[in-house]
């Protein structure tokens, strides 16, 4: 399942807003016909926007319409989904999916639609899928089955302790199908650690071990922490140019990545038959906050590598990282943009960016900088430019050299005071 477009009404700051999202069902020639350039990573979907512009409410939408009809079952709490506008007492979310073999659908059926109201009364709130759930739907209402595969993972998450971890009280709390996203709902929500389940895999059926281990280790790349493989007092190991550190010694950024990577590779072995490559598995991934606590250059290569490494996979993600903006093309982009009354639109610009350094991204549409300087030090060196532009030959060369150094920066030689008080 994918999902091709979704459509809100009424949720959170949404007003009216709907958008296209890349998958990789579309054909690179398709593609190219729409947008008019080879498509690098069909399967990426970044969204941008200011603080409290809507794009974890986003998320949270398509995670809504991705359980389908059991959407009200699943034990998710809507609080305050619906709008806070006067007179408005419902929101509506309308999402196109396109199923696949691994959903049990008829090749027959193209697409699907997933429908969801939320009806406020009061300060209470219910979820009501609104399509009647016909037989294409059969397989959403078992969870040991890859049909509808969604997960999502919110800004908090964190891996929950392995001594703690108990898979029972989970199964009471909620569905499997609604586990898989409570991060993107529940700040408190937990992942599932990687030495809760992996040496079980481990015993039990080696080939998919193997996978799951080559999986992690081309994820993160090169010059990064690998999974080893190997255990002590019941920690898996990661290593670097030598250097071994248990997962939770690990750095934040290195935990967030590999919790909700081992999370996801987690459900994904728990659901693929037997036999299946795990990198064949289709589905939807939500995530808050891709760039979590990631170094610069990681920031730099970590969707190229999700899309290279999982092509079967819709990604659908959100940042505040020009760094992140700058390694993929417009396409890929959604902009949150603010509409009349303080609701939000969903739109893509066609403004080039792959390639664009930090700087340059910053103070393109997608951010709308008018400098990436502090306010003071970009004021004097907009004074400085009015002055060289009128001719003003010593304002060029302070400009110069203002652009080249932080103020904090000792000024240059020639300039510099001598003991006797003048310049030299």
């Amino acid at each position: 399942m994918y999902v091709d477009e979704i459509r809100i009404e009424n949720f959170r700051s949404y007003r009216r807003a709907q958008i296209e999202l890349l998958h990789p069902d579309r054909s690179a020639k398709e593609l190219e016909r729409s947008f008019g350039v080879k498509v690098l990573y069909p399967n990426i979907n970044l969204v941008l926007g200011s603080n409290g512009r809507g794009k974890s409410a986003l998320l949270k939408a398509i995670g809504l319409c991705c359980l389908g009809p059991t959407v009200a079952d699943a034990g998710i709490f809507p609080y305050r989904f619906v709008r806070r506008e006067y007179g408005v007492t419902r929101a509506v979310l309308k999402a196109e999916l396109l199923p696949h073999d691994q959903d049990g659908v008829r090749p027959s059926v193209k697409r699907l639609s997933s429908r969801v109201r939320i009806e406020r009364k009061g300060d209470l709130e219910s979820l009501k899928f609104l399509p009647r759930a016909g037989k294409e739907w059969a397989r959403i209402f078992s969870d040991d089955n890859d049909a509808f595969f969604c997960a999502g993972y919110g800004a908090n998450r964190r891996t929950e302790d392995r001594e703690s971890f108990d898979p029972s009280s989970r199964r009471k709390a909620s569905t499997a199908r609604a586990q898989r996203l409570r991060s993107v709902f529940e700040e408190q929500a937990t992942l599932v650690p990687l030495a809760a389940w992996l040496p079980a895999l481990r015993a039990r059926n080696k080939g998919r071990y193997s996978q799951v281990l080559t999986l992690m280790r081309a994820i993160t790349g090169p010059g990064h922490y690998a999974l080893t493989g190997e255990l002590e007092r019941g920690e898996y190991l990661f290593e670097r140019q030598g250097q071994i550190v248990p997962f939770p010694a690990l750095s934040d950024g290195y935990r967030a990545f590999f919790g909700w990577l081992g999370d996801l590779l987690y459900h994904v072995c728990m659901t693929a038959p037997s036999g299946n490559k795990l990198v064949d598995n289709r589905g939807v991934i939500l995530i808050d906050e891709i760039d979590l606590h990631l170094h610069p250059s990681w920031q730099i290569e970590v969707l190229p590598r999700l899309s290279k490494e999982l092509p079967n996979i819709q990604f659908i993600v959100t940042s505040h990282s020009p760094l992140v903006v700058g390694s993929l093309q417009w396409l890929n982009l959604i902009v949150l943009e603010q509409a009349a009354g303080e609701s939000s639109l969903l739109l893509r610009k066609e403004i080039p960016v792959h390639g664009l350094d930090a700087d340059q991204v910053l103070v393109t549409p997608f951010f709308d900088l008018p400098s990436t300087r502090a306010g003071a030090k970009a004021q004097h060196m907009r004074e400085l430019r009015n002055k060289a532009r009128a001719g003003d030959r010593s304002a060029a060369l302070a400009l110069m050299d203002s652009m080249s150094r932080g103020d904090d920066a000792p000024a240059p030689r020639s300039s510099r005071p001598s003991k006797r008080g003048k310049t030299r």
